[in-house]
């Protein structure tokens, strides 16, 4: 390709045309990575509360799959605007924009693996076919490119803190494509530069535009727990119990054979640790007994989410287990906090706790009928001395079970 061939090609960039697809193009790329950005983020936050392994691996999958509809979409697009030409460097740079950002945004080991065999596949058909002379070359740049693609992977939070780490990181990263690409389309070195230096650009854009989302998603999720979540144990608090309460209903009232469960409980003579410790004892005792329900109920079953309800007082919903199971699951979480008493300053510090628990009934009307009555068995249990659980208005004590 002459240099006079490769100077038209970059002017083509600066008529009306041109300027008309690179718009087009750089608003679906923004679209692209914002559906990216958002998704990332979404299955983000829907781990951080249940990371089973079997979700994470659907969740990446998924992610592979829209990366890969995304490189398709956007090469389609390329030959619609340019009526089946793909030699356009800003194709590319598009290309290598979407697979890198994901690398970085998704943190998924299939989108790492992507980005290594992405060139394989694109390009290794065609040495193999015809340009054996540059095996070599072709080969040492797809390690290279592998080295680098596993560090960013490896590194990402590091890089993306550092401004000249993240502008050198993009450096190799576009130039080992373009080595890569180079014997197929034999750029000059100015038009090279040129287009190592616009993807370069390019990303750093999409940084800031990254960071933005980033940041808005950041606020949300701050502003989302100070709403929900409650400050001093970290469960959801009564705001949340009381939007999930009527939600969970609707759907459950819906769906007879599909059970409702809601147990009540809070902790036994909880004043007295405040009046014999302190009122910072009590808090470290709502704190132990909210963690210790929170990390056990996650390990036996993912069917109860837990809320404080208010002072010592909690609440667990149990979708999909009837009254007997989820007494089953209660009974032992609080045997084993039984086990483990709380140390405060030295002393065990030992916690009892009341239960009400009550399954959703074709009579109740609203989730109001379905509280009263778990409020009921809770005091049932209390007025017959704590310690106990009330299940269906029977009343058993710990002590003897």
């Amino acid at each position: 390709m002459s240099i006079n061939s490769n100077f038209d090609s970059f002017q083509s960039l600066l008529s009306v045309d041109g300027n008309i697809n690179a718009i087009i193009i750089g608003l679906i790329t923004v679209g692209l990575i914002t559906i990216i950005t958002i998704m990332a983020y979404s299955f983000e936050n829907i781990l951080r509360g249940n990371n089973s392994t079997v979700k994470r691996l659907i969740f990446e999958i998924i992610e592979g799959v829209v990366l890969a509809i995304s490189m398709v979409l956007v090469q389609h697009i390329f030959k619609a605007l340019n009526s089946g030409d793909m030699s356009s460097w800003f194709y590319a740079t598009t290309q290598l924009t979407i697979l890198l950002y994901s690398l970085y945004t998704m943190q998924n080991r299939i989108i790492e693996v992507m980005n290594i065999i992405a060139p394989v596949y694109i390009f290794g058909y065609r040495v193999v076919t015809g340009y054996n002379s540059y095996l070599l070359l072709f080969t040492a740049s797809i390690v290279m490119l592998a080295l680098t693609v596993i560090y960013i992977y490896r590194h990402t939070d590091l890089i993306l803190s550092s401004q000249w780490r993240f502008i050198i990181l993009q450096i190799m990263y576009g130039a080992l494509w373009w080595a890569i690409i180079w014997p197929f389309h034999k750029f000059t070195p100015y038009y090279t530069i040129n287009m190592v230096v616009g993807f370069v650009a390019y990303m750093y854009m999409i940084r800031y535009l990254a960071k933005w989302i980033r940041d808005s998603f950041k606020n949300y999720n701050n502003l989302s727990e100070k709403v929900n979540y409650d400050e001093l144990t970290g469960i959801r608090n009564r705001a949340s119990f009381d939007q999930v309460s009527k939600e969970v209903f609707k759907v459950y009232k819906n769906e007879p054979d599909v059970p409702l469960t809601i147990a009540m409980f809070d902790i036994d003579h909880f004043k007295k640790f405040n009046d014999t410790y302190g009122h910072m004892a009590g808090d470290k005792v709502l704190r132990h007994v909210a963690t210790h329900f929170e990390h056990q109920l996650f390990h036996k079953t993912t069917r109860g989410q837990l809320f404080r309800y208010g002072g010592e007082e909690f609440i667990i919903i149990f979708r999909g287990l009837r009254a007997d199971e989820s007494s089953t699951v209660i009974s032992e979480i609080r045997q084993e906090l039984i086990q483990d008493p709380l140390d405060y300053n030295g002393k065990e510090l030992n916690i009892n706790v009341s239960f009400g628990v009550t399954e959703l009934k074709d009579s109740d009307v609203s989730f109001r009928d379905l509280f009263k009555r778990v409020d009921r068995y809770l005091y049932e249990s209390k007025d017959s001395g704590r310690n106990r659980i009330t299940v269906e208005n029977k009343t058993i004590s710990f002590e003897r079970s």
